[in-house]
């Protein structure tokens, strides 16, 4: 091939990316609070705001249990939410220590779910991470438990999501996506 091919194959492919890229930031545009009563509040870790909106979701009667996935494993509640729960809060917060990835937030929030007896449950968790949240959780949570998602709002992805961490945040979104994408196209995910 001549370099000019090559110059071409390039600015095609970059060309390509950035779309994909583009129509990723779309969608991710669209997700909005669904207002459901669910089962369970599931609420992954690893972002601002997400476990004190998961919280005021439940005092809201929103859903029975919460389900904070991921958390540290010295952590309890009290480390975790700034306001004090009363006694019957505590006895519906379930703190799941074993996860470390979005896909493991999955397999443990399916076998909770499933030990429990839930029938449906609301995923929080930010903007930016829920369409690879809502991928991997729709693959391997059981058809028959009814998902409603919550995104929280988030500071790296505002309006003006491309200034500042968003771009990046959005970016490792794109990869991390397209990977699991790959993933659960050639094999059976768990």
């Amino acid at each position: 091939m001549h370099a000019r091919t090559y110059l071409l194959l390039v600015v095609f492919s970059f060309a390509s990316i950035v779309y994909v890229f583009g129509e990723f930031i779309e969608e991710l545009k669209g997700y909005h609070p669904e207002d459901r009563r669910v089962d369970a509040i599931v609420v992954l870790s690893g972002g601002s705001g997400r476990a004190d909106l998961g919280l005021e979701l439940f005092r809201k009667g929103r859903g029975s249990v919460l389900i904070l996935s991921g958390v540290n494993r010295d952590a309890d509640v009290d480390s975790i939410f700034l306001t004090e729960l009363a006694e019957f809060e505590r006895l519906s917060v379930i703190l799941e220590k074993n996860s470390k990835s979005t896909f493991e937030n999955a397999v443990e929030a399916r076998r909770l779910l499933t030990e429990k007896k839930l029938r449906s449950m609301l995923l929080v968790t930010s903007p930016y991470h829920m369409k690879r949240a809502h991928y991997i959780f729709e693959r391997l949570i059981p058809p028959d438990i009814e998902m409603a998602l919550y995104p929280v709002p988030s500071p790296e992805f505002k309006t003006d999501w491309w200034r500042g961490r968003g771009l990046f945040a959005a970016f490792v979104e794109f990869a991390k996506y397209n990977w699991y994408y790959l993933r659960f196209s050639l094999q059976n995910p768990v």
